[in-house]
């Protein structure tokens, strides 16, 4: 007779932890598409999301260098929003419509794999391959390049689009650029800036962090919303890889004042979103930050409800792919009509074009592969670093965290840094390890030997 110390052993391969940790996602899983399959109503989705959230505070922490956390916290505050009435526009959201979305957080859950330790460090950088070319001319025709692709961009449109705006009301910025050029240019700068902050925290020279901060001058300039806000985000990430985290106090104050500048500038672009969203007159005291934070939550679901509902996807036709074509290359899918609620909120995250094309398998396979590859980078970095592991890392979660508004994942401007980072890898450590040679030598005899 099997002693129970043995019925008690784990599977091979997978520790106590692990087991405990997959057991207690399937029961969740089960339960919570069960229930919404049963019992569709909004009381069954905010129990379940109240179960998701508890799961994000008590096991992993909030902690905001997670993926799954980045990818679901917007998730969790989006379901929640739909289920609130507060515009006149508001239906009931389809059971059909819940079940896609919260079956994408469970996939996100399993593909994420354990929590991180919160005190782990960079202690180790991949070596330096050799290379002919030194590491200062190298970097001298990288910024060479990036400063002639900026004037070849404006000498084409012949404008500065932020400059246009002021001067004549209208931007352009939609059409500014050299057309099949102008996606790689951004993410190359962005990739760029990236690099910068990177070498500024391995050998602490200023003028890297100048260049940095000097990419965000441009992408002010040029109007380039999205690569503004990637250039920050995943800044932010490297310093927290490369220094130290941030305190979620701080975290929650700088998104409130985002959400802040997001409703000024909203505002002044579109203007009043209580009546821009129809907001019944009982949630007029509701401050225009929160009804701008509810309006592209729920037009948010309410797009993607329309699509699964009233269209015949999915299509199959490679349309989620579109973004990542040349804008001369790229098919026109205009043909199929339009299923935003309401014209002026078209945001509908990854799911919308996901589906639309690939079905909810598609989804369940992008969401999967994108989570875990993200998972996969963090748990890299941690075991031997690079700007390649730390750049990729970076942008994937900024893709993660804003799936929400739209699938970043195939987006040209944004995705396409992964490519540069990889390319600009080596010659970071190259950069790093002759600073390193350079300062040692510079040190009295005996003091390096003093240090180790």
């Amino acid at each position: 007779m099997e002693s129970e110390a043995s019925l008690a052993m784990p599977l091979p391969g997978c520790s106590p932890q692990a087991l405990r940790h997959f057991t207690v996602l399937a029961t969740y899983g089960i339960v919570a598409l069960e229930l919404l399959f049963w019992i569709p109503t909004p009381a069954t989705l905010v129990g379940v999301v109240a179960g998701l959230a508890l799961y994000l505070l008590a096991y992993r922490r909030i902690e905001y260098l997670d993926p799954l956390v980045a990818f679901s916290v917007p998730w969790v505050v989006i379901l929640i929003f739909s289920v609130t009435p507060m515009s006149e526009y508001a239906e009931p959201v389809s059971p059909a419509t819940y079940r896609l979305i919260l079956f994408t957080l469970l996939t996100a859950l399993f593909a994420s794999g354990q929590r991180f330790s919160r005190t782990q460090r960079i202690t180790v950088w991949q070596k330096a391959r050799p290379s002919m070319i030194t590491p200062g001319f190298a970097i001298l025709l990288i910024d060479l390049a990036f400063l002639f692709l900026t004037v070849l961009n404006i000498a084409i449109a012949g404008y500065i689009p932020l400059i246009r705006g002021i001067l004549t009301g209208d931007t352009g910025y939609l059409d500014f650029g050299v057309h099949g050029l102008y996606g790689f240019y951004l993410a190359f700068s962005n990739a760029l800036g990236i690099f910068h902050l990177v070498l500024y925290f391995r050998t602490g020279r200023r003028w890297h962090l100048c260049i940095y901060f000097s990419l965000f001058v441009l992408f002010i300039l040029f109007i380039t919303r999205q690569n503004l806000l990637s250039l920050g985000v995943e800044g932010v990430i490297v310093y927290s890889l490369m220094r130290k985290r941030f305190s979620l106090k701080k975290i929650v104050l700088w998104m409130a004042l985002a959400g802040v500048m997001f409703s000024v500038i909203g505002s002044f672009r579109s203007g009043n979103i209580k009546t821009l969203a129809k907001i019944k007159p009982e949630y007029a005291w509701v401050p225009d930050p929160v009804i701008w934070l509810y309006s592209y939550s729920y037009f948010n679901v309410a797009n993607v409800n329309n699509l699964v509902l009233y269209s015949d996807a999915p299509f199959y036709d490679g349309s989620s792919l579109s973004q990542l074509v040349p804008s001369f290359l790229r098919p026109s899918y205009e043909d199929r009509g339009s299923y935003l609620e309401v014209e002026i909120f078209n945001v509908s995250s990854f799911l919308y074009p996901v589906y639309s094309d690939m079905g909810t398998l598609g989804v369940v396979v992008l969401t999967s592969l994108a989570v875990f590859s993200t998972y996969r980078l963090r748990k890299a970095i941690y075991q031997e670093a690079s700007l390649f592991r730390i750049g990729a890392f970076s942008t994937l979660y900024f893709c993660a965290a804003f799936s929400f508004f739209v699938n970043f994942w195939f987006y040209l401007p944004i995705i396409f840094q992964v490519v540069f980072f990889k390319l600009f890898s080596n010659l970071t450590e190259r950069v790093a390890e002759a600073g390193a040679a350079e300062h040692h030598r510079g040190l009295p005899s005996g003091t390096e030997s003093a240090i180790h």
